[in-house]
């Protein structure tokens, strides 16, 4: 069971500033010490989470409890579940927020098109390996914005997937090669549908490839993400 899904982040009604009652108590105290600005993101992404449980376990979105507790990946429990059973993860972007529910530990990433922010040539140099650097320059100006966001999105994946503790930050550790898709090796999937790159990371090769995303017209790739030497 792996489930993935991405929405736009709704207005909000005027003069809406209450605490959403269906909150349990770890989400009341994190949203109270957000600034407002933060609090419609942080409302949609457990929304949007809720209703991906319901889909995929039939358990009504009101009788999950989730956790909410700063810089830590959120636990989900239900009534209806063995603690452990149920995995989830959440990102937010700008206007976008993205879930993902499964049975074995998972991770997603979304990003968004926006004007850069600095040199490209120092982002990725930040980020890719020496191979995918090396790649990356390659490649035409007007598409390496682009494949920045993609390679960030399939490693931020990779690293939310994994148990606390187990991924270095330094992304340059890691390498990400696109494969075919159901590839026996594949351990991340994305789509990108303008303005929104998407990234889930799960350890079956067969369920990303069988995984559906509800973003329009979007072109998915798989990828095999991997732990690198530190020369590459």
């Amino acid at each position: 069971m792996l489930r993935v899904a991405v929405a736009r982040i709704p207005d909000a009604p005027p003069g809406d500033a209450a605490v959403p009652g269906w909150f349990g108590d770890d989400e009341r105290k994190r949203w109270e010490g957000l600034q407002p600005h933060a609090r419609r993101a942080f409302a949609a992404s457990r929304a949007l989470l809720r209703e991906l449980l319901q889909a995929a376990t039939g358990v009504p979105a009101s009788d999950w409890d989730v956790s909410a507790h700063a810089g830590v990946a959120p636990v989900a429990r239900s009534p209806g579940h063995a603690t452990g059973a149920i995995h989830v993860s959440l990102s937010h972007r700008l206007d976008w927020v993205a879930a993902a529910v499964s049975d074995a530990p998972v991770g997603v990433d979304v990003e968004c098109d926006r004007p850069p922010r600095g040199e490209p040539a120092e982002r990725a140099a930040l980020m890719l390996s020496a191979a995918e650097f090396a790649a990356w320059q390659r490649l035409a100006p007007s598409g390496r914005e682009a494949a920045l966001l993609t390679r960030w999105t399939v490693k931020e994946a990779w690293f939310k997937a994994g148990p606390p503790g187990s991924a270095a930050w330094d992304f340059r550790r890691l390498s990400a090669r696109a494969c075919a898709p159901g590839d026996a090796e594949a351990n991340v999937r994305t789509w990108t549908s303008a303005p929104v790159h998407l990234a889930l990371c799960g350890a079956d090769a067969r369920a990303l490839a069988e995984a559906e995303c509800d973003m329009p017209a979007a072109a998915g790739l798989s990828w095999h993400v991997h732990r690198s030497h530190p020369s590459n």
